[in-house]
């Protein structure tokens, strides 16, 4: 039996919110487009022109699950997942929304398989740094900080290899450019200060929620009490301003009848009975 082999690429590349979503635009469920066959047809029909190296974007969706990608040989083609249809449906119809999920599904999509992208990682790190110190932190302050912890939580991987395990504030860039493409932005510009976002889909704060659940080891159908620490949790992964992302799971609550939110002796619990996810919307 072959050895599995762990991924090492902590970096991410410049696939950008701009080129990623266009590239979204032209990949197809049913037959696949290499990564030159992409950028053409963006050229040709968009007048997008792609990066130099186009392999970038349509490896970003891949490895944040909107792509499959296939090999024969050494020609790489992409085409549609399912759920890579329903984002690029939404993508022609509430843009926003679309961004918010591509955010989410970078920030969620490290689950600690060996052969998962780090990079997925490394984007939700920075995001929990920057959210952390609530402010526009150097690039090269997160990137230090990145670069430690890599060690330390992936301490069995060899980082004197020449080539794949690196990390720098290039890195961090693509991610202040991934929250810059969310609506509102968690900051404005010319501000350094991270101003919490006030959006009005409740299906945001419901994808939040499901994520906490699971990234913090409760059980679907624990009640769990709705106190400010809990919040701040749930508004981390969309960086939603802590009395929006209340508001939101109390609409949620009455709409959507997998959330429950009752009141108890030590104050206000919701209760998610089932998953929650973009299939979900």
């Amino acid at each position: 039996m072959s050895k599995i082999k762990e991924d090492t690429h902590f970096y991410l590349d410049n696939a950008s919110p701009k080129e990623v979503t266009n590239v979204l635009t032209v990949l197809s469920l049913e037959y696949g487009l290499t990564p030159k066959e992409i950028s053409d047809t963006l050229r040709d029909n968009y007048a997008f022109e792609m990066q130099k190296d186009y392999t970038y974007s349509p490896r970003r969706l891949f490895d944040i699950g909107l792509a499959t990608q296939i090999r024969k040989g050494s020609a790489v083609t992409y085409r549609l997942t399912e759920l890579g249809l329903k984002v690029q449906n939404l993508l022609g119809i509430d843009q926003e929304l679309s961004m918010d999920l591509m955010h989410y599904l970078h920030y969620t999509g490290y689950t600690g398989e060996p052969t998962q992208r780090k990079n997925l990682w490394s984007y939700r790190r920075c995001c929990e740094i920057i959210w952390g110190n609530m402010r526009k932190i150097s690039s090269t302050e997160i990137a230090s900080i990145i670069q430690t912890e890599m060690r330390e939580k992936f301490d069995w991987l060899d980082y004197e290899k020449r080539e794949g395990i690196r990390f720098n504030n290039k890195a961090v860039n693509q991610v202040y450019s991934w929250l810059g493409s969310l609506e509102p932005s968690p900051f404005k510009k010319g501000e350094s200060t991270l101003t919490p976002r006030t959006i009005d889909r409740y299906e945001i704060a419901l994808l939040a929620l499901d994520e906490i659940y699971s990234s913090s080891g409760y059980t679907y159908g624990d009640s769990v009490i709705m106190d400010d620490e809990f919040i701040r949790k749930v508004s981390s992964v969309f960086m939603l301003d802590l009395g929006c992302c209340k508001g939101l799971l109390g609409i949620g609550a009455r709409i959507n009848q997998s959330v429950k939110i009752s009141e108890t002796l030590t104050g206000a619990s919701i209760n998610l009975t089932k998953p929650f996810k973009i299939d979900n919307i």
